[in-house]
């Protein structure tokens, strides 16, 4: 029901036009004077307010106006007055009363008035309504959109951004507000896979509902996958389609760790079987090896037993290599489990650095590290990190071989709860071709096995860190990787 109020200082009067107000089913209320009036409002939604222009102390009707539509901002007002002028109603419609009535009125002209008023007063609550509801599911559908774990993007006819979520901005690294106007296949697509992506937008362009699509987003390590899907919208001022994007990177990375682990498998049951066959003619080997280096010795042609002697050490060279093979594929292959104990980091680096320093002397290159003692403490299975060094430094070593004022530095920083260990040289950096040399296998050295850095993401993932090949400053490459600080 629509509720009334009728200001008037003849109370008597008021009561004879809130009962003919009554008669078109409004419950209608009486105030003597302004403030009884805005108490009324505020109490109690007001739908129909009939104002005498003149009220008690002064008041003016017309100055009332503003303050009941801010206690009941739907209320149309009605002016009535015995003393009509033309200022008085100029002055009520520039406050945008429904009416303005002379006294004596007529009743029929009252309740005509009224009616309309209240018309009036239940068409704007209804549009109020509706852009109340409308605004609650713009919010609703756009914190929907903001929230989903995908980019959704609108383009227009020319491939330009109309819209942008959260997620578009996240995958970018850029601001919705900034990603309007800007060319998507510039901005989202790297320039490798611009044709295809032009392929699909002109097909849904040209009608085809919706298209498909994987492409690549930034370049070198960062490089990203995305699969993209366009479909066509209609009626949707200048947005012509809706481009919707989720990164394949991690599921990609996940297969391609999957597809790993398959191939170790079979590698560590093949391993297993064939290292006791294996090591038992090594073995054999090395001490003939042995008893033909001794028999060298006792040879009274010098010159065929320095021969001979040379030949023992050749072989012997490569038994151990063979040897060392082995080992490797049975650390990838076959982990043993991991003894986890506090150890200064100096130390640890210390250790390696001592046992490499006669290589790096003999290549002419510096070995040294920035890290203190006792400045970090760290929770490893030492003999496992040690390798993760030998290992990296080896590499940094081979890089420096034809390099004049090489230099290797193992460094430490702290990353929250972790120590992040980074191994760097300046020799002549990674490699152009993109190549995963973590992967098993995968080498640059022409008598590497491609085991060694498959070997160091193993113990380190293990470790709970992560590890990574990045470029120098300056020049040259560094590995780096993650442990965790001792507790």
């Amino acid at each position: 029901m629509s509720r009334g109020l009728v200001v008037d200082d003849n109370l008597d009067l008021a009561e004879d036009v809130a009962e003919l107000v009554g008669s078109l089913g409004v419950a209608c209320e009486v105030a003597g004077d302004a403030e009884s009036a805005i108490q009324i409002a505020r109490a109690r939604h007001v739908d129909l307010a009939i104002v005498d222009l003149r009220l008690p102390g002064g008041a003016s009707g017309v100055e009332l106006v503003p303050r009941l539509r801010e206690a009941s901002p739907n209320v149309e007002i009605i002016i009535v007055t015995g003393d009509a002028s033309v200022d008085s109603a100029a002055a009520a419609v520039r406050h945008g009363i429904s009416a303005y009535l002379a006294k004596p009125f007529d009743v029929h002209d009252l309740l005509a008035v009224a009616r309309r008023a209240l018309d009036q007063a239940r068409l704007r609550a209804e549009r109020q309504r509706l852009a109340d509801e409308l605004a609650r599911s713009e919010a609703f559908h756009r914190a929907l959109v903001e929230t989903i774990d995908a980019a959704i993007l609108l383009v227009d006819d020319a491939g330009r951004v109309v819209f942008a979520n959260r997620s578009a901005s996240a995958l970018v690294g850029q601001a919705a507000e900034q990603l309007g106007g800007t060319a998507f296949l510039d901005t989202f697509v790297a320039s490798e896979d611009h044709r295809r992506t032009l392929k699909a937008l002109r097909e849904v362009a040209e009608g085809h509902p919706v298209r498909e699509f994987e492409a690549s987003l930034g370049v070198g390590p960062a490089r990203r996958v995305v699969r993209w899907s366009v479909r066509r919208i209609e009626d949707a001022g200048p947005a012509r389609a809706v481009v919707v994007g989720v990164e394949l990177t991690v599921m990609l990375a996940l297969q391609r760790r999957a597809t790993e682990a398959e191939a170790l498998a079979a590698v560590g049951q093949l391993t297993t079987g064939l290292a006791h066959e294996v090591r038992n003619p090594l073995n054999a080997a090395s001490l003939q090896l042995e008893l033909l280096s001794r028999t060298a010795r006792k040879v009274s042609d010098v010159a065929l037993g320095a021969r001979l002697a040379e030949g023992a050490a050749i072989v012997k060279t490569e038994l151990a290599r063979l040897e060392r093979m082995l080992n490797d594929f049975l650390s990838l292959a076959r982990p043993r489990a991991f003894d986890l104990v506090n150890h200064d980091l100096a130390a640890v680096v210390d250790d390696v650095l001592t046992l490499e320093a006669p290589v790096a002397e003999a290549r002419s290159v510096t070995l040294r590290t920035t890290i203190a003692r006792g400045a970090y403490a760290v929770r490893i299975d030492e003999s496992r990190i040690k390798q993760v060094l030998l290992n990296s430094i080896n590499n940094a070593l081979d890089a420096l071989k034809v390099r004049v004022g090489g230099e290797v530095v193992v460094e430490a920083t702290r990353v929250g709860d972790l120590v992040e260990v980074r191994v760097s040289d300046n020799g002549p950096g990674l490699p152009d071709v993109a190549l995963d040399l973590f992967q098993p296998f995968v080498t640059t050295k022409e008598a590497g096995t491609g085991l060694g850095l498959s070997i160091v993401r193993t113990i380190v993932e293990r470790h709970g860190g992560t590890v990574a090949l990045v470029p120098r400053e300056g020049g040259g490459a560094a590995l780096r990787f993650t442990v965790q600080s001792a507790r």
